[in-house]
């Protein structure tokens, strides 16, 4: 019994030690680092102003181990210059780094200026040309030149950012408008905004990117898990007895995950309930209102025209009153599923309010949406709803303008469908642009 006992306790022993050792070391062990050496057979170009109209210089200072200088002039909004590395020296063919999470930098600075620019710029067909290297993606950051003192300074890639000027230049979708490092094919050191004139010099000795291989919390996990196997082998080991219990408790886990992925289903079908509305399966006004504000970003971002269209019932309460709210309900029923089976895949048709609808037409133009307005409005005066009831609707259409709300855009839809019912009803009236 005291060998059994002493055994056990060097074995605990042990993998304390191992515990410890794995926490003490994890940032060696866990870390991977991608290290560029610009003296290495990377292609590097140094650049200024001067096709862009200014008067600044840029030169090298000694080539070989990457030092420039940069002469800033005056007579120019916006003077700069900088220094292209390639990494994979290529302009198409780079780096995925999407998996790093940070960025230390070598880099010597001497000049008037209070800050330095650093771009990662990141190539992807979906919009960059080949034939057109500022179509690379700009992932950028900007920071004081103090923060290079200590030697070197380390940058998270979280903090970069994609350059404004470039996302409004290329007229980048809101899709495409944030930090891509999964192509990385240049990295770029600028002088940094302001105008500094004078001279400028750089040295660069090298940056790394580091990335843990594994996170922390796994790692962590991965010991908890290794004291956990440890435990109950010996548990299984010394107390044969306790294996029917050690059943139960897997057999009760296992029912508490069914009863917690049961929930999530249910919580996640009580979420899409809360977005329709019961009786026509329609949306709702908080469904529709993620559509109104995605497809508002897109004018203001891509341009593609946001049109809504308000579709009233003629005459409905007449038709409660005559038929009864249950034929009522029927027909706002048939009338949701036949327009919902009209539409494109990405309009959104919703309950507005009563026998008042609104569709919202995404990347649509005023023409457009008017058109499909009286395709619909044909569709229902020639339906047979139930009972063979006449329904006839009337339409107010409205495509957004320049500089306009959303609450411009639905009160000249309502203008247009009030003079749609104060006209003739059963027709489609459109508030022009």
């Amino acid at each position: 019994m005291l060998s059994l006992l002493l055994k056990t306790e060097k074995k605990l022993l042990a993998l304390v030690v191992i515990t410890v050792l794995a926490v003490v070391l994890r940032p060696w062990i866990l870390v991977s680092t991608y290290v560029i050496d610009p003296r290495d057979d990377h292609t590097r170009r140094i650049y200024d102003d001067v096709l862009n109209g200014g008067f600044s210089e840029a030169h090298w200072v000694d080539q070989p181990n990457d030092e420039w200088k940069c002469i800033i002039k005056g007579g120019f909004a916006y003077p700069y210059c900088g220094h292209e590395l390639y990494l994979n020296n290529s302009f198409v063919e780079g780096v995925n780094l999407s998996d790093y999470h940070s960025m230390r930098l070598w880099l010597n600075y001497d000049g008037p200026a209070r800050t330095v620019r650093v771009f990662i710029r990141n190539y992807d067909p979906a919009y960059s040309k080949d034939d057109e290297l500022k179509s690379t993606k700009y992932n950028a950051i900007e920071f004081e030149k103090e923060l290079l003192d200590d030697g070197y300074l380390e940058l998270n890639l979280s903090d970069f950012s994609v350059a404004d000027w470039w996302v409004q230049e290329h007229s980048i979708p809101l899709r495409h408008a944030y930090s891509d490092f999964r192509n990385i094919v240049i990295i770029e050191i600028q002088t940094g905004s302001g105008l500094f004139m004078g001279e400028h010099n750089f040295n660069l000795d090298r940056i790394e990117f580091k990335r843990q291989i594994i996170s922390t919390e796994t790692w962590y996990l991965l010991i908890i898990i290794g004291w956990i196997a440890a435990i109950l082998g010996y548990l299984i080991y010394r107390v044969v007895t306790l294996k029917q219990e050690l059943v139960n408790r897997q057999r009760t886990e296992s029912e508490l995950t069914q009863l917690n992925t049961l929930l999530d289903k249910q919580a996640r079908n009580m979420e899409v309930k809360a977005k329709r509305d019961p009786l026509t399966g329609a949306f709702n006004r908080e469904g529709v209102e993620e559509s109104l504000v995605e497809a508002l970003n897109e004018w203001h971002l891509s341009g593609k025209r946001l049109s809504i269209v308000l579709l009233d019932l003629d005459h409905f309460k007449r038709m409660n009153d005559t038929h009864g709210h249950a034929a009522g309900d029927k027909i706002l029923v048939e009338l949701s599923t036949l327009i919902t089976s009209n539409i494109r895949a990405s309009d959104r048709f919703a309950r507005w309010g009563g026998e008042e609808f609104l569709l919202v037409c995404r990347d649509s133009e005023l023409n457009e949406t008017k058109a499909l307005a009286e395709k619909l409005r044909g569709l229902i005066e020639n339906h047979h709803f139930i009972d063979d009831v006449q329904v006839t609707a009337s339409f107010g259409v409205a495509a957004i303008k320049v500089d306009e709300s959303l609450e411009g855009l639905f009160k000249r839809a309502d203008e247009a469908l009030y003079q749609a019912k104060r006209t003739s009803r059963n027709r489609v009236s459109a508030s022009e642009d």
